[in-house]
């Protein structure tokens, strides 16, 4: 039997309703009639008089064009979800089940995440990391342990988010913050996430002896799931090949994250490893070849035919998510480095509607880079 779920909504559902809805001068009965509910409902949501299910935010978001602003305020969480609320304001309240919950909730919004994207969620998430310190100082001391390893969690979460809103010293402070949590908590595959992500940070300032030595550093630890691993040692196979090291080494670190991928596929994923699927090796590793395809034509037939595998094997529930776009830009590449600008057009400009719809800077500044560096005239 599934665990039943709690709906949890974010206090500022209510007014983030009316604002959308008078922002676009909808009445109460025009919206009704737009979500196939009864206007009264409408009035009870605005007025915080009912909860609204998932369902019913995602209708209204649409209706209202809000790009998953309301979605993000509404979250399904595992049962025990219902005591998240009334901890708020009493952390010394906090059993395990409430702990669990708020797992659980971090789960959602990973998920929410890679379908609305960073944007509407971040204000949310960072919400509940002031719940989770509050729990920190208050919890009884049995719970410890467990609060730390979720909060971590949490934190490493707000720094991904950060890194994709081009938040740099946010990002950083997060990221410290949840080393030093995954440390507390001895949570392995945590740590080595942090420190990845530590790397991915390192690559978008274009500090590439960083990136090489931190994703060298998250995947020393042969405890930590292989998947991870694999990721890590993609990572660093890509810095290596920007840093224009000698073919041989990045082609070393290439065959070990092969092997670790299919070593993983016999290892349980850590909770926010979802992603580690055959889809995302392969986009990796095609953004390695990218790097090595500047200068070598079979190289770069090797990064076409696997970033063209793996951004085709996105479900439609993260097609217009931030990293999504990311991998659109490394196809664009690798399709103008083949001589086919017409083509690399029309990816860029699919990876600029990613970067508009989910108002990510970082991922607009990836796209603006590429058209410059690969000196493409406008997009369609």
């Amino acid at each position: 039997m599934p665990p039943r779920a709690t709906t949890i909504v974010d206090p500022r559902f209510a007014g983030e309703l009316r604002h959308l809805r008078e922002a676009l001068g909808m009445s109460l009965r025009q919206l009704a009639a737009a979500v196939n509910h009864g206007k009264s409902l409408i009035h009870q949501l605005e007025a915080g008089q009912t909860k609204p299910t998932v369902e019913v935010a995602a209708r209204l978001d649409d209706a209202l064009q809000a790009n998953g602003a309301l979605a993000a305020l509404v979250i399904d969480a595992p049962d025990g979800g219902d005591r998240l609320a009334y901890l708020t304001g009493r952390p010394r309240s906090v059993d395990r089940a409430a702990a669990d919950a708020l797992a659980g909730l971090l789960g959602g919004y990973r998920r929410l995440e890679d379908a609305v994207g960073s944007g509407p969620i971040i204000g949310p998430v960072r919400a509940h990391l002031g719940t989770m310190i509050d729990l920190l100082r208050e919890a009884p001391h049995a719970l410890q342990p467990w609060i730390i390893d979720v909060a971590g969690q949490w934190a490493q979460f707000a720094g991904w988010l950060s890194i994709a809103r081009g938040e740099e010293r946010i990002a950083t402070a997060w990221n410290a913050r949840a080393l030093q949590w995954a440390t507390e908590a001895g949570n392995t595959d945590l740590i080595a996430t942090v420190l990845s992500f530590q790397g991915h940070q390192a690559e978008l300032r274009n500090d590439l002896p960083s990136m090489i030595e931190l994703s060298r550093a998250s995947r020393r630890d042969e405890a930590v799931n292989a998947a991870l691993r694999a990721y890590c040692a993609g990572q660093e196979a890509r810095g290596l090949a920007m840093a224009g090291a000698a073919s041989a080494d990045v082609l070393a670190r290439l065959s070990e994250a092969s092997d670790l991928s299919a070593q993983s596929t016999e290892e349980p994923l850590s909770p926010w490893g979802y992603w580690y699927t055959p889809s995302f090796f392969a986009v990796q590793q095609g953004s390695v070849w990218r790097y090595l395809g500047a200068a070598d034509s079979r190289a770069n037939d090797r990064a076409l035919a696997l970033l063209t595998t793996g951004v085709a094997g996105v479900s439609e529930e993260a097609s217009g998510a931030e990293w999504h776009g990311r991998n659109l830009v490394h196809l664009a590449v690798a399709q103008a480095q083949g001589g086919d600008a017409a083509t690399a057009r029309e990816t860029l400009a699919a990876a600029d509607a990613i970067a508009l719809a989910t108002a990510s800077r970082e991922l607009a500044r990836q796209v603006a880079e590429a058209v410059h560096h690969l000196r493409l005239s406008a997009m369609p």
